[in-house]
Order: structure tokens, then sequence, then C-alpha cells
């Protein structure tokens, strides 16, 4: 961590005082202090310098399914029944730095407290400017997988509900790319409650257009799913979304620098984005495991893997944030709200032509959700 930070530091160190416009490192300078071109009447820019801020994060993210079928006992007779699997994490906390220099900066996490998972890793890169951003985010869960199976109705004869917990973890991953562009950029800053680089003076808005890829993916091993209720084994998706949204940011208090240092300077900003798309590629992949029980030695055999490989049709999902921010001399302080849920289904669960399907199974239906949230807090200091 101190070798990680010191490399940081000396690197803008180096980059900020010595470099030169026309050499490589006076380049690199130049594109992390370049004021950004804006109505200074409606956004005040400090002046490009170090900060190092501390922040804490709570996040918690998850797969829910919901697989619908009918099940059959004779020709006229036919149940209700639902599968259900799941796989979260419990509420994973953080504390980190980070460090920037101008428009840049980068930041590093440690997990403190309970474990939110047996295993987790997780990589964020993230832009933010005004006009347009860019943030890559990658995490991977391994936990215990839940499942349950429902038969008929809770006043019927023939109800049935159980729900497994599995001795074996599964594991979910999760890539996610977003984009986005403000229309309406010269006097709305939408990074302003978000990051240090720029104070919104007064309350704007704006459209923006956003763009999303999306790959996630559960799987179950094929001991854990013995153990379970699954009718399905492991899912997999890749979506590409697009749509658009509003942005605006409320500024309820404000007062201009004073001094060099930016001396009594107030601001208090608000802001609040929703952003609903179109989820226009919906590829779904799902497998189901094959079994063999040896009757001599009692012995479960993993004999294959029926796959079937489908396109939904498209979805609407949801993008939203909001975030809470105040600065006082050369103090930033943050506080940031993120939600995503994005869902997948078909009529179909899968390709009945890929598939073994007994006679007495129907009608199947599939649901799914990837959905994240997280919380937060961060204050930093301009040198």
């Amino acid at each position: 961590m101190k070798r990680l930070l010191t490399t940081i530091i000396l690197f803008f160190g180096i980059a900020s005082l010595y470099a030169q416009e026309n050499t490589f490192w006076g380049k690199v300078n130049h594109f992390m202090t370049k004021p950004a071109l804006v109505d200074t009447t409606r956004i005040y820019q400090p002046a490009p310098s170090f900060s190092l801020g501390l922040f804490t994060t709570g996040q918690k993210i998850g797969f829910d399914v919901d697989v619908n079928f009918m099940l059959g006992f004779n020709d006229d007779d036919w149940l209700k029944g639902l599968s259900q699997y799941s796989l979260s994490e419990n509420l994973c906390k953080k504390l980190g730095l980070e460090v920037g220099y101008g428009n840049v900066t980068l930041g590093y996490s440690l997990e403190v407290g309970p474990r939110s998972a047996w295993k987790k890793s997780a990589f964020g890169l993230g832009i933010m400017g005004k006009s347009w951003g860019a943030k890559f985010n990658y995490s991977k869960i391994s936990n215990p997988f839940i499942s349950s199976m429902t038969i008929g109705q809770e006043d019927d004869e023939s109800y049935y509900h159980d729900e497994i917990i599995t001795e074996e973890a599964a594991i979910l991953k999760n890539f996610t790319a977003d984009g986005y562009y403000v229309f309406n950029n010269m006097r709305f800053a939408y990074p302003a409650a978000y990051k240090i680089g720029l104070i919104q003076r007064h309350t704007a808005g704006s459209w923006m257009l956003t763009a999303r890829y999306m790959q996630g993916s559960l799987y179950n091993s094929p001991e854990a799913s013995w153990d379970s209720y699954n009718m399905l084994d492991c899912f997999s998706t890749m979506q590409a979304s697009i749509g658009g949204g509003y942005s605006v940011n409320f500024v309820p208090w404000h007062k201009d620098p004073t001094g060099s240092r930016d001396e009594g300077l107030r601001n208090l900003t608000i802001n609040l984005t929703a952003m609903p798309v179109i989820t226009l590629v919906n590829y779904l992949k799902t497998t189901s495991y094959e079994y063999d029980l040896d009757d001599e030695s009692s012995a479960l055999n993993n004999t294959g893997e029926k796959i079937s490989k489908i396109w939904c049709y498209p979805m609407p999902n949801y993008i939203g944030s909001a975030a809470i921010s105040l600065t006082m001399w050369r103090f930033f302080f943050s506080a940031q709200f993120t939600y995503n849920r994005f869902y997948f289904r078909s009529r179909d669960a899968f390709d009945a032509s890929q598939m073994d399907i007994p006679d007495y199974v129907d009608d199947i239906s599939f649901r799914g959700v990837f959905h994240d949230w997280m919380l937060k807090g961060i204050l930093v200091y301009r040198f």
C-alpha cells in the first residue's frame, strides 16, 4: 500500500513540477490540468492541485432467477411450479484512499469488518468529465447458492415447498462498461457532486445519453446442483443497452471563493440522475447437467451438459444515482448512491430442441435480474 501511494505521488509530482509542454510528461501534465470550457457564471473551477481523499463504501451485489413451469400428472391434471435461485453477498464494507492531480484520480480500497462473501474480488476504473465519461467495473463473488421449489398453491392438497442452501459455493461474475454524454455541458457540471474538479455555482440540469454493456454469469457446480432444486444449473447473459435521462444539480447554498487558497468557499450541491434504458441485445445461455446413478456403488456421475443459447426480447431497465456534496475552504465532502437493476427474461427459458425435457414439464418461462447498489462517502483535501 505504501509503495503504491509513493509511486503515484512521485509520478504526479514529476509530471507537474518538471514537465515541459513539448515533452511526453508535459502532454500528460497538460491533460491532467487543462481547464474545461464552461460558462463561468454557472461553474467554478479550482486551480489544479494535488488532492488526497479518505473514503468508505457499502455495496451489495446479487443475482435472482425465477423459472415458472407447468407440471403434469396426466393429460387433464397440471399444476403450476416455480423454481427459484439466488446468489448474493452480505453488505460489503470498504475503506480506501484516493489520490488525485488535476482531472485525474486513482483510488485503492480494502474490505473491513466481517467478510461479505466466501471469496470476492472487484475492480473499477472511471473517467468522469463535464461532457462525457466512462466507467468499467468487474466483480466476482463466491458464496453458497440458494434454491427453492414450489408446486401448486398453498391451499392445494398437493402443495409442496422447500428451500436448500448448498454446502458448496457458486460463482457470480459481472462486468459492466458504462458511458454518458451531457448535452448542456457548458452550464451543467455533472461531476460537481461526485469529485472536486468542478463546482456548480447555480442550479442547472441537462438531458443525457447513456450506453451500457454488461456480461454476467452464474456458475453452479454439478455436485452442488445435485443437492438443489435446479431445473437449470448455470446461466450467463450478455446485454447491450442504450437510453437517456435527465440529471440536475440543485445548489441551495453557494458563496464565491476569496483569496488564493479558496478561503471561505461554501457550496452545497445535490445531484439527482435518472437514466432509463432499453436493452436491445439480450443474449442468454443456460446449462442443465445430466446425471447417471450407479446402482452398485450408489455413486453419482455427471455424464454431460445440455446447453441452450437463445436471444431474449428487449427489456426496459434502469440506472440511477444521487449525491450530495459540501465544499468548505479546501475540503470537499461527498455522499453518493448508485443503483442498477438489469432484467433478462424469455417466454421459453431455453431452446427445447437443444435439451431433453420430460413430457410432464411444459410451458416454461424465465425471468432473472442482476442488481447492485453502492453507498460511498468521501472526504478530500486539496493541497
